[in-house]
């Protein structure tokens, strides 16, 4: 009994494994095929970088991929009701951040430079203003 069941432990964990790992990669997708507007929106961005960036096929199909997944992870945050207006801005950053970071991933070193460059002017983060906002003083300008 005890050899049978040290042959069946290593077998279960190989499936369990390669099941996670499919169902990891089965939600990336349900959730891209569920909204066809973020595809289209991702597609739609990645035309907007292809003229500066000049990716060939499969680089601006990755390309796609990324942002449509990085478009994913922002709608998650803005339509989160339970987070502050700081917090929601903090994470939005965060993401932005690491979008850029994966693009690295994609990219070669001179398109990501390029990328860097003009991807405030084509993905700028969505700014809410605070009441505190106009509130900093320079204290220097004062005396």
């Amino acid at each position: 009994m005890k050899p049978k069941l040290l042959s069946t432990a290593p077998f279960l964990s190989v499936v369990l494994f390669f099941w996670g790992i499919l169902f990891a990669q089965a939600q990336t997708y349900y959730a891209l095929q569920i909204d066809r507007n973020i595809r289209v929106k991702a597609e739609d961005i990645t035309a907007e970088y292809q003229p500066r960036l000049v990716m060939g096929t499969e680089q601006a199909l990755e390309f796609r991929n990324t942002v449509a997944k990085y478009i994913i992870k922002k709608m998650s945050v803005e339509n989160n009701p339970d987070i502050t207006k700081g917090q929601r801005r903090y994470r939005l950053k965060l993401i932005s951040s690491h979008e850029s970071s994966e693009m690295g991933n994609v990219l070669y070193p001179y398109q990501w430079q390029e990328y860097l460059r003009i991807k405030p002017r084509i993905q700028p983060l969505s700014y809410e203003e605070s009441g505190f906002d106009d509130a900093i003083v320079d204290y220097q300008s004062t005396n």
